[in-house]
């Protein structure tokens, strides 16, 4: 059994040594801008942390890879040699090439982070132009930071109530097609800053959730859905659900204006709940040490 801690209490808050409420307090405007006009047209891949901003990118630049104007190649590590693979073949096309991340030899430093994502996807709005698209997200992830951020107390704060919900549970979250790449993003926040599980149905869903979500919901496991969008599937996967799960949890609709001020504000109100839940955990929600040493490894 967990010890109820009070995410109103400063002493909560002794956990976080490395300071992350900090980062994710001034997200907005971070990382670094371009110094140089990019000339289009466009391709980008994206490896380690950089790969759902790459594939955010889809909406505005459709190919992965360009032979003429410029390649951008995210190396935000983890990726086996990927990325050098990736940069010897946009090299060859003869488009040129901009490195963006924290391996070695890239153009553009981006120092490894859980929030990244937003980092990445800001370079490459400004490098390409698309100013109106960065104001939107900036505008939605300041409405998320005025309601989320540690100051506000549990009863005005989303995020806070949102991580007791999740608290000894295994959260499962239900995404819309519409926002590409959003729920693994999701997992992926959970997991580094809450230091937790959880997953996704597969695109049929169906069978999963009439089979064998009833099966581990029956023999007791603690799972929460956590819907997200207001499309057919939710609705649907709403009636299905309640009785087969613990807990059904909506997500309201970010105030935000087009699919990736959404996607990014959705993004970083789970990275907020994942923060307190790592905090009721009484665990660092920063990085661990140990991926310092994979960061080396790879």
């Amino acid at each position: 059994m967990v010890k109820m801690r009070d995410l109103d209490s400063q002493e909560t808050y002794l956990a976080d040594r490395m300071g992350l409420a900090f980062e994710m307090r001034d997200l907005v405007g971070s990382g670094p801008v371009p110094q140089a006009r990019y000339a289009a047209p466009y391709g980008v891949v994206g490896f380690g942390e950089g790969w759902w901003a790459a594939q955010l990118a889809r909406d505005w630049v459709p190919a992965e890879f360009t032979h003429a104007g410029t390649q951008f190649v995210l190396e935000g590590g983890y990726d086996l040699g990927g990325a050098a693979g990736a940069g010897l073949y946009a090299a060859s096309s003869g488009a040129e090439i901009v490195r963006l991340g924290w391996a070695e030899n890239t153009e553009v430093e981006l120092l490894a982070s859980a929030l990244s994502p937003y980092r990445y996807l800001r370079f490459l709005l400004l490098a390409t132009g698309q100013r109106d698209e960065l104001s939107r997200i900036d505008q939605a992830l300041l409405l998320e930071r005025d309601r989320l951020r540690p100051e506000v107390s549990l009863d005005k704060n989303p995020a806070k109530f949102l991580a007791y919900s999740l608290l000894e549970r295994t959260p499962m979250f239900v995404v819309p097609e519409g926002y590409p790449g959003l729920a693994a993003a999701m997992q992926q926040t959970l997991a580094r800053v809450g230091k937790s599980l959880s997953f996704t149905p597969p695109p049929s869903a169906l069978e999963f959730f009439v089979t064998g979500l009833e099966a581990r919901h029956e023999q007791g496991d603690p799972i929460a859905a956590v819907l997200v969008g207001e499309d057919e599937r939710k609705k649907i996967a709403q009636q299905i659900l309640e009785s087969r799960v613990d807990t059904l949890i909506e997500l309201p609709e970010p105030e935000a204006e087009g699919m990736l001020a959404k996607a990014l504000a959705y993004w970083y109100r789970i990275t907020w709940a994942a923060y307190y839940l790592a905090l009721l955990y009484g665990v660092e929600p920063g990085d661990w040490e140990v991926l310092d040493h994979l960061r080396q490894a790879t």
